[in-house]
């Protein structure tokens, strides 16, 4: 009797966590909550067919290949030199390291992690982004025992800023086309 009792109260249970979760996602739904990024949104204009000329001076860098493939992504047309068209700067990645706290060795404990790049985007005459520095800033404990996997995970995180830049890039561009 008490497993028949208790299987039911496990079905009761599993049928209020299912009730909330549909509950939760109506209410998303009807506020208008969309995620960053999703495509046929009314607020935010697409990128999609526009045709832009990149010019890095760092034509073959990391953060230049990110930042072609996140505008592949957006549907954007990479094109070579225009006089009428959108042009977009990108300057040299630029990565510091700065220790927040040290260790009683007197090492450093937790770092903070700043990537910037310098961006700016006209079409024809007009300076729709001035010339400014974007940047990403990510905080990594360091561990002084395990050298190869620190090493590892410095590379990881680099490698999410370079995309997490040039996601913040797409975002600046769409916004400055938008207005």
């Amino acid at each position: 009797m008490a497993i028949v009792v208790s299987a039911d109260i496990m079905k009761i249970s599993q049928l209020g966590l299912h009730s909330a979760a549909i509950l939760l996602i109506c209410s998303l739904m009807g506020c208008g909550f969309q995620l960053k990024g999703t495509p046929g949104s009314p607020d935010s204009p697409s990128l999609a067919g526009t045709e832009l000329v990149l010019i890095s001076s760092q034509p073959r860098g990391e953060l230049t290949t990110a930042l072609r493939e996140q505008l592949r992504l957006q549907g954007v047309v990479l094109g070579e030199k225009t006089t009428e068209g959108l042009v977009l700067r990108l300057g040299g990645e630029r990565f510091q390291q700065r220790n927040l706290s040290l260790t009683a060795q007197a090492r450093a404990a937790e770092v903070e992690l700043t990537m910037i790049a310098s961006v700016a985007l006209s079409q024809g005459a007009t300076e729709l982004i001035v010339e400014s520095d974007a940047q990403v800033v990510r905080q990594f404990l360091d561990d002084p025992l395990n050298v190869v996997g620190k090493t590892e995970e410095l590379r990881l995180l680099r490698e999410e800023m370079r995309q997490d830049l040039a996601a913040q890039i797409i975002r600046r561009i769409t916004h400055s086309l938008g207005n």
